[in-house]
């Protein structure tokens, strides 16, 4: 990762990122802190959450879970994307009306950008989104495999017409999961279509190639332009999958779907365990084997990060 000045501290607010940087569009802060706060205002939260504050450990592999509050955590995470030689990141928030997430933003210094969370059916979702964007956020996370809901319910339009007067990007996690609560009756991409056609000035991110449904969201990308990808993750619904798909298959028929302009880089990684250097290093390796130009790896791995989420303003 190149640095334009020369070395030049790269969490310092209002410095712009340049060609070489790496920006990891699609990473996940899980911390004691943030569950308490969730827990104390939702008393009738799922177990799952409680379970992790009484354990201090959560996931599949059930690792420790960090217990800093948002300025230590901002110190954390920016010496974990030094370490991974990553210029920025974007957290897809999973939890709502988090104080915590929004202490973490401002301490964060710009070093790392946040999506935030909310249930879009609900009447106040465009009030919160709209307090959440002052606060610093640079769009949303929407979780409706997880949450069981469609965000082709009309239920969801108040909160689209006001993510559309922000100007608030979307990422959306369709497809499998790793949560036991989730229902595949909402994870495929095409609910999102009459969304994305009726609201072109809204960017959609779908996480993971779209987690099993591929096809599905290149065929959405084709009718609706405003639609994108994020890479992040190991992508193991690749295993799942009939096709026999490779990473490099994946990623040449994402790029030549919808273009350079359309694929945003992502690793997917916790606050547990280590940071998945690995997955950067796959990915980037996989974009430069492929042949692509530097000005168009450079897209995927920085500029669209950028330009949908507006790091840089």
């Amino acid at each position: 990762m190149s640095l334009a000045s020369g070395g030049a501290p790269k969490n310092v607010k209002g410095r712009g990122t340049v060609p070489g940087d790496v920006i990891d569009a699609h990473v996940h802060l899980f911390a004691l802190p943030l569950f308490r706060e969730f827990v104390d205002k939702n008393p009738e939260a799922n177990p799952r959450w409680k379970k992790a504050i009484e354990e201090g450990t959560f996931g599949r592999r059930q690792e420790a879970l960090p217990d800093l509050g948002p300025e230590a955590m901002a110190e954390w995470y920016a010496a974990r994307l030094d370490d991974a030689d990553l210029a920025r990141a974007v957290v897809v928030s999973v939890l709502p009306d988090s104080q915590y997430m929004r202490d973490f933003i401002g301490a964060s210094r710009g070093r790392v950008a946040a999506l935030c969370n909310l249930d879009p059916r609900l009447p106040d979702a465009p009030a919160l989104l709209e307090r959440e964007m002052a606060a610093g956020f640079k769009g949303v996370k929407l979780l409706p495999v997880n949450r069981c809901f469609r965000l082709s319910d009309p239920a969801c339009r108040p909160f689209f017409e006001k993510a559309a007067e922000l100007g608030a990007a979307i990422t959306v996690h369709y497809g499998v999961t790793v949560d036991p609560q989730g229902d595949l009756r909402y994870a495929d991409p095409t609910d999102l279509s009459p969304v994305a056609r009726d609201y072109p000035e809204i960017t959609f991110v779908i996480a993971h190639f779209g987690a099993g449904y591929l096809h599905e969201a290149l065929r959405l990308g084709y009718q609706c332009k405003n639609v994108c990808l994020d890479s992040s993750g190991t992508n193991n619904w690749m295993d799942y999958d009939p096709h026999g798909y490779t990473l490099a298959q994946v990623f040449d028929r994402a790029l030549t779907a919808l273009g350079p302009e359309r694929v945003l880089f992502g690793t997917d990684s916790g606050t547990m365990g280590p940071y998945r250097k690995w997955i950067a290093f796959q990915q980037r390796r996989t974009l430069e084997e492929l042949g692509h130009s530097e000005h168009d790896r450079d897209r995927v791995l920085r500029a669209n990060a950028v330009r949908i989420f507006r790091l840089d303003v």
